[in-house]
């Protein structure tokens, strides 16, 4: 089950997704992307038509609903949830660091010590 933590794309706490997580609802993006650019192909039209009439991301959310019980307004939002994405939590303000490669903490600005980087935000390491 996904574990909740700061995501800096939402600017909230939502619940992050490991890669097994990821792999289905990623799929659905993935068609969500494809349908839009052969809607596009097909009917000579704007990128914002085509998403108006695209259903493919709607998908890709209720499958994210089914997972976390949290609904999210837009597809595109999902792409900010991969825990992959994230640093382990900061030792100051307990938000992740921004990615893995951080030596800084985008909120609360603690730094790692010198030649140390965030490292991966692990399932083991998540806050509830």
């Amino acid at each position: 089950m996904p574990r909740i933590h700061y995501s800096y794309g939402l600017r909230r706490e939502v619940p992050l997704l490991t890669d097994e997580e990821w792999r289905p609802i990623g799929a659905h993006l993935s068609n969500y992307i494809r349908a839009i650019k052969d809607y596009r192909r097909a009917h000579g039209c704007s990128i914002s038509e085509a998403l108006e009439k695209n259903q493919q991301g709607q998908k890709a959310l209720a499958a994210y609903e089914a997972l976390t019980g949290v609904r999210l307004e837009h597809p595109e939002q999902i792409y900010a949830l991969p825990l992959s994405l994230y640093g382990r939590p900061c030792p100051s303000c307990s938000k992740p660091f921004r990615t893995p490669r951080a030596r800084m903490c985008a909120d609360c600005g603690y730094q790692l010590p010198e030649g140390e980087v965030a490292g991966p935000l692990q399932e083991e390491n998540q806050l509830t």
